[in-house]
């Protein structure tokens, strides 16, 4: 068919979504730079937007349902629309953030989460994982499972062209409010260097901070989100050790060490596949070892200088974003022939 497209996604939720943003948007944008045509769709939320959703989709080459679990009869459908369907998906949808205590809420949700997997990677020809820890989930229950960390465009997400001088160096984070609950001890710890370091939050909602620490509270947008990663010299990102942070991809850890900031980030998951300890950042266990490492990075800049070049460097040679682009179209079967130089092996 003339009409037909050769990539379409379909994404759980509209384009400020993290995962539409950065496992969505970039690889439509880069098909349709290599000419190819390619669109996505947000799927609706209730069953019954969703009921004539698949019947009204345009046919295409490749499909890929991006974190959104449909029902046999949805997939059914979505089959007939597409030459190859792939199912992506970048957390651990079986189980829920740590912040939920339930255990009610916690069994409901691995029960559907867990029924919508399996029926999942049964009915589509590829599963698209984010990590090892989430592709060793869906290897016995699919025909073929790739791992594809999500990865940044580093032509935008760049270090600042300088770093004021100043007497505190400025550690980050930034996340969305519910990633809050991973801050309080590392809060409270940093209170011991109050003359090294002034503390820098972004989110969608304002935090508590611990008093006697220097510390500042921006609201994320997309439009200042770069400006505002340059503005760190360092970025944390602490986590608990649950099989919900195993299964987070690490990309907050990516967009601070594209903009040249140090990474202080807990040995989870796959944290440890994207920071090699003392080369390009830390890897810590507790808050105490977190202040250790911001302490030794706020007295020794050349320190900092080294491991944010090794950090961006990080970034430049395993997370690109057209690296990523070669390995999923050729998996798709989208790739044109002209790019399979760009193919890394």
């Amino acid at each position: 068919m003339a009409d037909k497209l050769d990539l379409l996604y379909l994404a759980a939720a509209g384009r400020n979504l993290p995962s539409v943003r950065f496992r969505v948007l970039p690889f439509v944008a880069e098909a349709q730079a290599r000419g190819l045509k390619a669109e996505w769709r947000t799927v609706p939320k209730t069953a019954a937007g969703r009921a004539g959703f698949a019947l009204s989709l345009p046919r295409a080459r490749a499909i890929v349902l991006q974190k959104r679990l449909l029902t046999g009869p949805e997939l059914a459908m979505l089959r007939r629309r597409g030459d190859l369907v792939a199912f992506d998906f970048d957390d651990a949808l079986w189980t829920c953030h740590p912040n939920v205590t339930d255990p009610q809420q916690r069994e409901r949700t691995s029960r559907r989460a867990t029924g919508g997997l399996e029926r999942t990677a049964a009915r589509v020809d590829l599963v698209v994982a984010g990590n090892s820890f989430l592709a060793g989930r869906m290897k016995s229950l699919a025909k073929r499972v790739e791992i594809l960390p999500t990865p940044i465009d580093a032509r935008v997400y760049l270090p600042p062209a300088q770093r004021p001088e100043s007497g505190r160096i400025t550690v980050g984070w930034m996340g969305t409010s519910c990633n809050q609950f991973f801050l309080p001890e590392v809060f409270e710890a940093l209170r011991r260097i109050p003359d090294l370091v002034r503390l820098f939050v972004v989110s969608d909602e304002p935090c508590v901070f611990p008093p006697g620490l220097p510390a500042t509270f921006l609201s994320w947008s997309p439009t200042s989100e770069v400006e505002h990663l340059q503005a760190m010299d360092v970025g944390l990102m602490p986590l608990t050790d649950d099989e919900y942070t195993r299964g987070k991809c690490g990309f907050k850890l990516l967009q601070y060490m594209a903009c040249g900031a140090v990474p202080v980030a807990s040995d989870v998951g796959f944290n440890r596949e994207i920071v090699r300890h003392g080369l390009n950042g830390f890897l810590v266990r507790s808050a105490a070892e977190t202040v250790q490492c911001v302490e030794r990075l706020a007295r020794d800049p050349d320190l900092r200088l080294s491991l944010s070049a090794a950090a961006r460097q990080t970034v430049e040679e395993h997370f690109s974003l057209t690296a990523a682009a070669d390995k999923l179209f050729s998996w798709l079967g989208i790739m044109r022939a002209s790019y399979w130089g760009n193919y890394k092996y």
